[in-house]
């Protein structure tokens, strides 16, 4: 008889099947892939079940793993639902601010707002963790977080915003490419390469935001959809297969055979990062923590 999964091994299933790669999946949740692996092994032995293809490409989850991902996630999202309902209960002891950073900032950058929201919340007990914008926002309004520091454009409806910083887009070329030797590039330049770009459900109203972007300036580029984030799209770069415009954040990943370049539209596709919470009593403290935001990621911040 098949035993009940733990949370961890669904949780752990649900990032590989989103990402596409153990790889990309362990770099979401920062831990080693090792364990990674183990979890979802014992996820499958648990339910009976292969829930996993491996491809030369990656992971797809098979037909029972599709039935497995539709439902963990309804699962994941009812236990967060349900943890946050009673956080937030009158006489709930010790609950934690929890906050959320944008992918879109620097490691270093998250480090130093966890220390600089910690200090500026002393006294209270905080929990700090990464994410995409595309889930920091639903869990905003869900009750699930307390504020964040999200990536724009993003559905922000009913939440307060305020902006901290922009995060420009740069170019990431082959480095043996005749553009590589400049120091910026256009996007109308790169015209003998496959654009490596996110699907739309990553975040569709940037996504959006970039395609009109395109169509205003008359790029029209051969696109070539990735999951953002995957070490494999920067491997491929490398081999000369195309080149993609990440964010600033990006830049921390070096990859042999991959040159960043400045992009000369990269400030009008920029990334705008902003402060985000619900309305409520806490206010001022968002506020505080927004301006503490602001001062960390203003036109001197260093990558």
């Amino acid at each position: 008889m098949p035993r009940a999964p733990d949370l961890r091994q669904l949780r752990y299933f649900v990032a590989v099947a989103e990402s596409g790669s153990f790889r990309a999946a362990a770099e979401r949740l920062h831990v080693s892939q090792p364990p990674l692996s183990r979890q979802v092994a014992a996820l499958e032995r648990s339910l009976g079940a292969r829930l996993l293809e491996r491809r030369a490409s990656g992971c797809v989850p098979t037909a029972a793993g599709r039935v497995v991902l539709a439902r963990a996630g309804d699962i994941l999202r009812r236990v967060e639902a349900l943890a946050a309902e009673v956080s937030a209960l009158p006489g709930a002891a010790g609950a934690p601010v929890r906050i959320g950073l944008t992918a879109a900032l620097t490691v270093k950058e998250r480090a130093a707002l966890a220390r600089a929201f910690r200090a500026a919340l002393r006294g209270e007990a905080v929990e700090v963790a990464p994410g995409f914008s595309r889930d920091l926002l639903p869990a905003l309004k869900e009750g699930r977080l307390d504020f964040a520091l999200v990536g724009l454009p993003g559905n922000a409806a009913g939440l307060e915003v305020r902006e901290v910083a922009a995060s420009p887009l740069v170019a990431a070329l082959p480095a043996r490419h005749r553009l590589a030797r400049r120091r910026s590039v256009s996007l109308l330049e790169v015209t003998d390469l496959p654009l490596f770009w996110i699907p739309r459900s990553h975040n569709p109203a940037y996504h959006d935001f970039c395609l009109a972007y395109f169509r205003r300036i008359g790029y029209r580029p051969e696109t070539i959809v990735v999951e953002p984030g995957q070490l494999q799209t920067l491997e491929r770069i490398a081999q000369g297969e195309g080149w993609t415009i990440p964010n600033g954040a990006s830049v921390q990943t070096r990859v042999r055979g991959v040159a960043y370049r400045g992009l000369a539209e990269g400030g009008d596709l920029a990334v705008r990062v902003a402060a985000a919470w619900r309305p409520g009593p806490r206010e001022a403290a968002f506020e505080s923590l927004a301006r503490r935001a602001a001062s960390l990621l203003g036109p001197g911040r260093r990558r």
